[in-house]
């Protein structure tokens, strides 16, 4: 049995939690079918005085196999491998959660405690055209979504055939913040008109920036123009800590949430 099974097949299983006893009888059950407790210690090697415990653990623990209680003496037969690691997965998951909140709650406020700083990397992109690169090149990796606050027309003219590509390729919840005001310039209406096509469009009587955020947190990018900082042109921000996406994500629910909608379409 052992020539029949890739190596990297049991490495793999032990990192998914399986002890070599619990393989060895696993693999013996794929590769031979359904057996009793003596014949699965025989063809498997597990001493026969652990083979009960470990076919219990693997029966009502870890779900690798199924025990047919009506035959006597009882078979043994092991679930699919996909069935099986679904299982796997799932407990994984719960146990991991489990774990997390029990490890949060009592270790969060004895970490806040303290008023340590942090150390994170914060960059800072100088100059319209590298803030419009930097966006279009954020723009190109969503995935699945994409919220834009423009509060100039320029970007948000700039951006609009990268946005349309990003629609076509799938990136269909796409969201535009901008400011009321928009509305009433001739140019920036007719741009939001093109808008209505791709996007839902909001508005607030007031909007801070520039922002583009991409699938609901991943990765976001700020930009401040020259209504802010005069002497700096163009002024972007992006920070590689791991609240930053999701903190602009947050923020920019708050604001769209609570906006004006126009049906543009």
């Amino acid at each position: 049995m052992s020539k029949e099974i890739p190596e990297n097949v049991k490495e793999a299983l032990r990192n998914i939690g399986l002890t070599d006893y619990e393989i060895a009888i696993y693999l013996t059950l794929i590769v031979k079918g359904p057996m009793d407790a003596r014949e699965l210690s025989e063809a498997s090697g597990v001493p026969y005085s652990r083979i009960y415990n470990i076919l219990t653990q693997l029966e009502k623990e870890k779900k690798f196999l199924v025990r047919e209680e009506e035959s006597r003496p009882s078979r043994y037969f092991a679930k699919s491998p996909d069935e099986a690691l679904i299982i796997a997965k799932k407990q994984y998951n719960d146990s991991f959660d489990s774990h997390s909140k029990t490890i949060i709650n009592t270790l969060t406020p004895i970490y806040q405690s303290h008023d340590t700083p942090i150390k994170i990397a914060l960059y800072i992109h100088r100059g319209r055209n590298i803030c419009i690169t930097k966006s279009l090149s954020l723009i190109e990796q969503a995935k699945t979504a994409l919220y834009v606050v423009a509060s100039d027309f320029e970007f948000l003219e700039i951006f609009y055939e990268d946005i349309k590509k990003a629609r076509a390729r799938g990136v269909t919840d796409i969201r535009i913040l901008v400011e009321e005001e928009a509305f009433k310039e001739k140019e920036f209406k007719e741009l939001l008109d093109k808008y209505g096509k791709i996007a839902i469009i909001r508005s607030r009587d007031q909007v801070f920036g520039n922002c583009a955020v991409i699938d609901e947190g991943e990765d976001a990018f700020i930009i401040l123009t020259q209504k802010f900082f005069k002497k700096l042109s163009y002024f972007g921000v992006v920070t590689d800590h791991i609240a930053f996406g999701p903190a602009a994500n947050y923020y920019f629910s708050y604001l769209y949430n609570t906006a004006d909608e126009h049906d543009l379409k």
